[in-house]
């Protein structure tokens, strides 16, 4: 079920019996089960009627006999069991064992005063398990992905009205570019937008998000590799500098520097034969957005030059990691020699 429908079935106090959450995306994923316990769960009786356990250390047949307990003082109870290793394929350490038999035992005739909710944070079920067909029958199953593009951008969006302000899509767009997908740090970086105007709707403007949003390392690489493709050297040896006196390992740097450069690489082998940023984006494992820069990036380069820039990356770590060069030199000179390989 999508998560919008679920949400709203919660605040019309439509309760399912069970629900099944799984999926990377965890800042979504808490703020369901506080919707959860806040609308299923009278308040004034909260602590006798809410239960949460690890799956990992406690049975299955002794959550199922809290589920099937009887509220006390209300008129529903909540069981959380996280961790439920067993809808996944996935190797897991545990120190109990679970009985998927009895989960599928309990759903032919669910109590529907209690809410029992799984949790798992894995890309996917497994869909060859007798428990997880049952479940997918009987009970609701909401997948928490990453969000993307517009998705992302619309979260931002309504995200920055809760906190009484606004931001347009180009501005939300250069949120992500400068902070990230991570919704946790997004929400963070809006709040605090939000504090330093004053609420009222005021609008995030590109000067706030340039005056208050955090940079990461890895944004900090991409503007490298952005501003030296596009000949703005002198603002690359800036932003450079300014990752030392935060304080930036050069290794890590150099290490980041790497991936990137194996992005364009990629980018440059499989977007002629036809492959869509979504596409590439699931096979490199990062943000469509980063995509979409990298096959800018990547026209700049031919592929013999970019495979040439990662030996010398690789040479570069060895000699830094065996201490044969100043770390902070060999990044500056290795700028240099990336400038050499661009095709203009």
């Amino acid at each position: 079920m999508p998560l919008t429908s679920a949400i709203r079935e919660i605040k019309q106090k439509q309760f399912s019996p069970v629900y099944v959450l799984y999926g990377t995306e965890q800042f979504l994923a808490e703020e369901f089960i506080s919707l959860a316990r806040r609308e299923m769960i009278d308040p004034a009786y909260a602590d006798l009627n809410f239960s949460q356990y690890d799956c990992t250390e406690t049975p299955l047949s002794d959550i199922l006999q809290d589920a099937q307990t009887l509220p006390f003082l209300a008129d529903h109870r909540l069981v959380i069991a996280r961790q439920a290793y067993f809808l996944t394929g996935a190797k897991t350490q545990v120190k109990v064992e679970s009985d998927p038999d009895s989960l599928i035992a309990y759903l032919q005739d669910p109590p529907e005063y209690t809410s029992l909710l799984l949790h798992i944070e894995a890309d996917k079920l497994d869909e060859r398990k007798k428990l997880v067909k049952a479940l997918q029958d009987k009970a609701i199953v909401i997948p928490f992905a990453p969000l993307r593009d517009a998705d992302l951008y619309g979260w931002i969006e309504r995200r920055a009205k809760r906190y009484e302000t606004q931001i347009e899509r180009t501005q939300a767009m250069k949120l992500v570019e400068r902070t990230g997908s991570d919704l946790r740090l997004l929400d963070k970086e809006l709040e605090k937008m939000a504090l330093y105007l004053g609420g009222n709707e005021a609008l995030i403007t590109d000067e706030v998000i340039e005056l208050l949003a955090a940079r990461t390392l890895e944004h900090d690489v991409f503007a490298l590799v952005e501003d030296v493709v596009t000949g703005r050297l002198e603002h690359a040896f800036r932003t450079l500098y300014d990752s030392f006196k935060m304080g930036e390992e050069p290794i890590k740097l150099l290490a980041l520097l790497a991936r990137q450069f194996r992005i364009l690489l990629q980018v440059k082998i499989w977007a002629p034969r036809g492959y869509t940023q979504q596409q590439l984006a699931g096979m490199l494992k990062v943000h469509p957005y980063a995509v979409k820069k990298a096959m800018e990036q990547a026209r700049y380069f031919d592929e013999e030059g970019l495979r040439t820039l990662l030996g010398e990356l690789a040479e570069e770590d060895f000699r830094m990691k065996s201490g044969q060069v100043d770390k902070r030199l060999a990044i500056e000179l290795f700028f240099t020699r990336v400038a050499s390989h661009i095709r203009r």
